[in-house]
């Protein structure tokens, strides 16, 4: 016969074994996940490896707070940058709206805070009005940086050639001979 004691400790004891057991909780750790410590040539390595689009943003923010814009072949931008300007997240209200750009040193810094309070997807300051993951003027910098990297061949215009009449007209060159002009322009010494 089993006691109401004997109850209670046996189902402690399980609930013990099974919280043991169980995976740990995830441990809200860093947003930039250690990023800052990291040298800037392993940054630049992670963001050509990088798959998850908050990973970028987060990579490309710490670099852009660097003052690097690229390395190598790879440059901020060259994958995130189409998605500036769509609007890919909803946004609401923020009923905390405490923080804005002038808050900032520099954009980099304000899209650093913004992806470490939960952005891209969440916005609890307002700093990403209208959705597109990128704020105070990060993501219009990340453009403008792809545009200096794009190859675009010079478009080379040469004026149009004048237009020569060739002419009867007969003309006495410096030595004294004659000549007319063809419809190209060249002298015709046997014209005259």
């Amino acid at each position: 016969m089993i006691t109401n004691c004997c109850r209670l400790s046996i189902a402690l004891l399980v609930t013990v074994a099974v919280t043991a057991c169980a995976s740990p909780p995830q441990a809200v750790t860093p947003v930039a996940n250690g990023l800052e410590a990291r040298p800037s040539q392993q940054l630049w390595s992670e963001l050509t490896l990088a798959t998850s689009p908050r990973e970028i943003m987060l990579i490309e923010a710490e670099l852009a707070s660097r003052g690097q814009t690229s390395s190598g072949g790879e440059y901020l931008g060259r994958r995130t940058s189409v998605g500036v300007g769509v609007a890919s997240f909803t946004r609401t209200k923020s009923s905390v709206a405490d923080k804005d750009c002038s808050d900032f040193a520099s954009s980099a810094q304000a899209q650093k805070f913004f992806l470490a309070q939960g952005g891209p997807s969440a916005d609890p300051h307002g700093l990403d009005r209208d959705g597109d993951g990128y704020v105070c003027e990060f993501g219009t910098a990340l453009v403008r940086n792809v545009a200096a990297r794009t190859f675009r061949p010079a478009v080379v215009s040469r004026p149009p050639a004048p237009r020569v009449m060739a002419s009867e007209q007969c003309y006495t060159g410096p030595k004294g001979g004659t000549y007319t002009l063809t419809a190209s322009g060249l002298m015709n010494y046997d014209g005259c």
